[in-house]
């Protein structure tokens, strides 16, 4: 039996731009700010100041750990979207 192909690398860190590209093709940017808004405080501000300064996105950064459940993103589907940001 041939081998199984290596799992796919997980890149650590996308650029926002990447990021806001990969979240647009997947009908997700619009629903970022509305997740960030009904965080308690200070995770919304915190969010908040990540999401509209940062230059980039770290995979493991809590901000995204956050985020992800609220955008009905798992950890399979969180590392596609960095995969497909990556790419773009």
């Amino acid at each position: 039996a041939p081998p199984e192909p290596a799992p796919p690398y997980v890149p650590y860190v996308v650029t926002m731009r990447q990021a806001r590209l990969a979240l647009l093709s997947w009908g997700l940017l619009d629903d970022i700010n509305q997740c960030i808004n009904v965080l308690p405080s200070p995770q919304k501000e915190e969010a908040l100041i990540e999401w509209e300064y940062s230059q980039e996105v770290q995979r493991h950064n809590g901000f995204v750990g956050i985020l992800a459940p609220s955008l009905g993103l798992n950890e399979e589907q969180l590392d596609q979207l960095f995969i497909l940001a990556s790419s773009l």
